[in-house]
């Protein structure tokens, strides 16, 4: 891709590959030769990212930022390089296009083998075998991620339990049922014979499940066996970014750095909001036309739907959308309450009497959301952030379900982007927890992103 890109460059540029750059001692350097050289700093600098380690690969826009600072770094080191040899006649327009392109290619061609990596281990191919040690709610919720995620590759075969009991203990150790699903293969003092007669390629430790010295055991243990040794740190609602390991008087101790709700980042953030939602709103005017015609062909009633919601700091709004349901569909609520698919205090039913046909495609690809830019434009609202709840919703939360509305809700969040309509309360409250403690404005970007495939596929959508 690296070739690729300077190709490229050097096309658009010149119209041929092998315009020449500079005469050295003699020798003629075409940008060719350039190529050849702006394409090992490149790759050296990549390396320095991490970007050859495979689980970079499945880091999605995290990786996409790693590749532009990678190729960056590179375009800075050429031209330096380039000066100390004294080679004149470089193009910086060459120079330009050769990052641009560079940072373009460089990301499809990931983006293909990502793809084609993901497609081959939905069908079960390249899997590493996977002992989690550990039998608590951590490996539990380690066993549940890994599967829930084929793409990473990791599949759970098995897990360990506690250290043995004590001769004369008679009560039953906890995890010996199994652990999330996997089965238990033993206790963790049985790692050794496990890893003899099973094939594992990784090792994940639930670094709750034990105390100090059967960890240490447990990692001794593991000296020279060609393995993957991971440990989890128990932080699974702290975002990896925010993680860092350092060694602080010669122990090496993890950092969670802080999240900012600096007025500063607010302020980006609204005026990001102001701005995009602006733009959208505008550009979609003749969008919003042919709904609205649709709307009123399909069923009597108005184009609008104004519902209350609850938002910041438990304030109510009105929320606006494009009509999707017959008119005065709330009034025949009760006598579908039955019916309910949803879990905790949501109403979600999959074939709703009450949607319209327009309505139920609209639905299908969020169409019925766009006219919440209003709400976004009024500050009532933001385009990303948690999903805004019906105020006899928020009648059945729990002083932890409040803590999803400590910011402004959102058009799209991470729930949003995580299967919508599929998830349980409980998920989508600790998904909306998860985005608050880990918020940044390219978190925000990152999800925005990300929800246009969500919303072009319709994944989990009602």
């Amino acid at each position: 891709m690296l070739a690729v890109a300077t190709s490229a460059a050097s096309l658009v540029r010149f119209g041929r590959l092998t315009h020449v750059s500079a005469y050295l001692d003699g020798r003629i350097v075409t940008f060719a030769d350039l190529s050849f050289v702006i394409a090992g700093i490149w790759i050296v600098s990549l390396y320095l990212e991490h970007l050859y380690d495979l689980e970079r690969v499945f880091s999605g826009t995290a990786e996409y930022a790693r590749v532009g600072r990678g190729l960056s770094f590179g375009v800075i080191a050429f031209i330096l390089a380039t000066y100390f040899m004294r080679l004149p006649g470089l193009s910086r327009g060459w120079t330009v296009l050769a990052w641009a392109f560079g940072i373009a290619f460089v990301v499809l061609g990931r983006l293909i083998v990502r793809t084609t990596l993901s497609r081959l281990r939905a069908r079960g191919f390249m899997m590493r075998p996977t002992l989690i040690v550990g039998a608590n709610s951590e490996a539990a919720d380690i066993v549940a991620h890994l599967c829930k995620n084929p793409a990473a590759g990791y599949v759970p075969i098995g897990c360990l339990t506690g250290p043995r009991p004590i001769e004369g203990d008679r009560r039953r150790p906890r995890g010996l049922d199994g652990c999330g699903g996997v089965p238990c293969l033993g206790y963790a003092d049985d790692i050794q014979r496990v890893l003899d007669e099973r094939f594992v390629d990784t090792v994940v430790i639930a670094s709750t499940a034990f105390d100090h010295d059967v960890l240490a055991s447990i990692i001794n243990q593991l000296r020279g066996r060609d393995l993957d040794i991971q440990m989890s740190p128990g932080l699974l609602d702290v975002i990896s970014s925010r993680v860092q390991v350092r060694e602080v008087s010669s122990l090496p101790l993890i950092t969670i750095q802080s999240v900012s709700f600096s007025r500063g980042k607010v302020l980006v953030k609204r005026i990001f909001d102001l701005v995009v939602g602006g733009a959208i709103a505008i550009l979609g005017l003749p969008v919003w036309a042919l709904i609205a015609v649709l709307i009123k062909l399909d069923s009597p009633g108005p184009v609008f739907y104004r519902q209350i919601r609850v938002g910041r700091d438990a304030k109510s709004f009105a929320m606006f959308k494009f009509r999707s349901m017959c008119d005065r569909a709330d009034g025949r609520l009760d006598e579908l309450s039955d019916s309910n698919e949803a879990t905790g205090p949501l109403f979600k039913l999959q074939n709703d009497p009450r949607v319209t046909r327009i309505g139920k495609w609209m639905r299908l690809l969020s169409i019925d959301e766009f006219p919440q830019l209003l709400n976004v434009l009024r500050g009532e609202m933001s385009l990303v952030g948690p999903r805004p709840p019906l105020p006899r919703e928020t009648m059945r939360y729990s002083v932890y379900d409040w803590r999803r509305m400590e910011v402004l809700p959102g058009m799209t969040g991470l729930w949003q982007v995580s299967g919508r309509s599929s998830l349980s309360f409980a998920e989508m409250v600790r998904l909306d927890l998860f985005y608050i403690e880990n918020w940044s404005v390219t978190f925000d970007l990152a999800l925005i992103v990300r929800t246009v495939p969500a919303v072009l596929f319709a994944r989990g959508a009602y």
